[in-house]
């Protein structure tokens, strides 16, 4: 049996390319053996709890209808609410640590993106934070408890440091069997190119 490419990914949860970018790891899961961990990275980290206006410039390109992103969203099936307040994340961050401890990383993960980005949620709030947790499984009191205590904080902390170490300025970055790095939310072919120079082969 072969072993699993392991695709290391840095995100933040308020960047819309990190959205797309999960589409194309999906793809990768259906044609691939793939290990998939996400690691947190902090596009605001200066972002308080109560959020920050989104950028003037960044609220008149999404309203352009042939903003990329936009277009390839509309591609990929993905509902993208207009949004006007950037949220922090970092306690989305450490929640998602707790999952990734209870077995529950990918689907917490995905369910935090689709509350954030199509549902219009805002990340701070325990409400959306617990309704991840009840969409992966989790028990929304012990996730909240964990975070709440600062279970996970020092986690999430050295992550984005190693992250900052390792060079790596934005976000998603995707680094596949420790070999190749992917930065951006490129098309699914690059990613193809990516795991044929790993000699990974697709399933069959």
């Amino acid at each position: 049996m072969s072993t699993p490419v392991v695709i290391h990914v840095w995100s933040d949860f308020v960047c819309p390319w990190c959205y797309v970018g999960l589409a194309e790891v999906e793809k990768l899961k259906q044609h691939y053996d793939i290990q998939v961990e996400w690691h947190p990275y902090f596009l605001r980290p200066e972002t308080p709890p109560e959020g920050l206006p989104l950028p003037e410039y960044v609220r008149e390109g999404m309203k352009d209808p042939n903003n990329p992103l936009k277009v390839r969203a509309a591609r990929e099936g993905l509902k993208m609410v207009h949004r006007d307040i950037i949220p922090s994340t970092r306690r989305a961050h450490e929640a998602t640590e707790y999952a990734k401890s209870e077995g529950k990383l990918a689907t917490f993960h995905a369910a935090v993106l689709r509350r954030y980005w199509s549902e219009g949620q805002d990340l701070w709030q325990w409400d959306t934070l617990r309704g991840a947790g009840v969409d992966a499984g989790l028990d929304p009191d012990a996730l909240q408890h964990a975070v709440e205590t600062g279970r996970y904080r020092a986690v999430v902390e050295a992550s984005v440091r190693e992250a900052q170490e390792m060079g790596i300025r934005a976000v998603p970055t995707f680094i596949l069997g420790e070999k190749l790095a992917i930065q951006g939310a490129q098309e699914y072919p690059a990613f193809q190119r990516a795991m044929e120079q790993l000699g990974a082969k697709p399933r069959g």
